[in-house]
C-alpha cells in the first residue's frame, strides 16, 4: 500500500473516532474505509504507538467500540489533519524565496510553535509530505540581500511613511533615484513587488524589491489615497504589471496542444473561452471534435500577456486588435532574425 494511502488513513480514522463519542465498531469502519478488520487493527496499534489515546469499549456481547476521548481535540495535543500538514507543507515550499526576511521567518516561528506542539513520534511518522506532494519551481529569487530593505518598506507602509531609495530599471538601462510612498507589498509567482507613488514619476509606479539598490527612510509621512484596494489594482492587468485606462478586449486563438494547456487554468479573471469546430467558425457552438479555442481577455496592459503568448509559438495568434498582431509580428520577426 502507498505511504500516502495509510497516512490519509490514519488521519480520517482519527477524525470518524473523534464525531463518535459512544465509539465505532471495527466492522463499520472496515466497511467504511474498504479495508479488512485486521488492517484496521493494526492501525490502531501503531496510532497508540505514537502517542494517541485510542481505546475501545465493550458491550455486553463483546462487540468493541473504537473511540478517541470525547476532550482530546480540546486538551490533548495539537492535531491537524494530513490535508492541514500537506497544505503547511506546500505553504513552506511556496513561501521559500522569502527565508531570510521577517516574513519567511516569521512563517518559521509559526511553524515551530506547531511542531512544538505534536508528539514527535508523530512527527516522524507523518515526514515524508515530499512523497504526496512535491513542490518544484524553475527560478528562485534570492532575498537576503535585501531584508532590511523589505522591513523598512512593511514598517513605512503600516505607519505611511515615505523613503528615499535607488532603483535599477531593468526595460529603462538606467539607475535613478526618488522619493517614495508605498502603498502595499506584492507577492506574484515567487517575486516581490511594491506598489506605491512615485515622487519622480509622479505616478503610482510598481518596484520589484530585487531592483532597489539601496533605501532609507525620508523622515515624512504620506496621505495614502483613500480609494486606494491594493487587490483592485490588478484586475485588468495579466501578472503585475497595470496601465491606466479601461481594460482592452483581446481575442486570441489557440490551437494544438496549447488550446489543451490554456483551458487547464484560469489565466486571468475576465477570461472566456469558446471551442472551435473543425471547420474553423469563431465563436461557433463546439462540437465533438474541436481543433482550437478561442480566448477573450480585457486587459489594460499587454507587455507580460505578450511575452506569455509568445511561449505557444506558432500554436498562438492575436485575432483582434488589428494593432496588437502588428506588434506580434514586429517583434515575432525580430526574433526570428537572431536565428537566421
Amino acid at each position: 500500500m502507498a505511504r500516502g494511502d495509510q497516512l490519509q488513513r490514519h488521519w480520517n480514522l482519527l477524525r470518524r473516532l473523534q464525531t463518535r463519542g459512544e465509539g465505532v465498531p471495527l466492522r463499520e469502519l472496515a466497511d467504511e474505509f474498504a479495508v479488512s478488520e485486521r488492517t484496521l487493527q493494526r492501525d490502531f496499534e501503531i496510532l497508540m504507538e505514537l502517542g494517541f489515546p485510542v481505546e475501545h469499549d465493550e458491550d455486553p456481547n463483546g462487540k468493541r467500540f473504537w473511540r478517541l476521548p470525547h476532550d482530546f481535540f480540546k486538551t490533548g495535543a495539537l492535531v491537524v489533519n494530513l490535508a492541514e500538514a500537506v497544505s503547511l507543507h506546500l505553504a513552506r515550499h511556496l513561501l521559500s524565496p522569502l527565508a531570510g526576511t521577517h516574513f519567511g521567518d516569521g512563517f518559521a516561528s509559526l511553524l515551530e510553535k506547531i511542531q512544538a506542539s505534536v508528539p514527535a513520534a508523530v512527527l516522524e511518522h507523518f515526514a515524508s509530505l515530499d512523497q504526496i506532494v512535491h513542490v518544484r519551481r524553475t527560478g528562485k529569487p534570492r532575498y537576503t540581500a535585501h531584508v532590511d530593505t523589505i522591513r523598512l518598506l512593511s514598517d513605512a507602509i503600516g505607519a505611511n511613511r515615505s523613503v528615499d531609495l535607488t532603483y535599477r530599471s531593468v526595460w529603462r538601462n538606467d539607475q535613478y533615484t526618488t522619493r517614495f510612498d508605498p502603498y502595499g507589498l506584492v507577492y506574484h509567482d515567487g517575486d516581490l513587488f511594491v506598489c506605491g507613488r512615485s515622487h519622480k514619476a509622479d505616478a503610482q509606479r510598481i518596484l520589484k524589491i530585487t531592483r532597489i539598490e539601496s533605501a532609507a527612510p525620508a523622515g515624512v509621512n504620506f496621505e495614502r489615497p483613500e480609494d486606494f484596494d491594493l487587490e483592485a489594482q490588478f484586475h485588468n492587468a495579466f501578472g503585475i504589471t497595470q496601465r491606466d485606462g479601461p481594460p482592452m478586449e483581446i481575442v486570441v486563438k489557440f490551437t494544438g496542444p496549447a488550446a489543451a494547456l490554456v483551458q487547464e487554468r484560469v489565466w486571468h479573471e475576465s477570461q472566456r473561452l469558446e471551442w472551435l469546430p473543425t471547420d474553423d467558425v469563431l465563436f461557433d457552438v463546439a462540437d465533438g471534435n474541436a481543433e482550437g479555442v478561442v480566448a477573450t481577455f480585457h486587459l489594460s496592459d499587454v507587455a507580460e500577456f505578450k511575452r506569455w503568448l509568445k511561449g505557444f509559438g506558432d500554436q498562438c495568434e492575436v485575432v483582434r486588435p488589428e494593432w496588437l498582431r502588428h506588434q506580434m509580428r514586429e517583434e515575432l520577426a525580430a526574433a526570428t532574425k537572431l536565428y537566421s
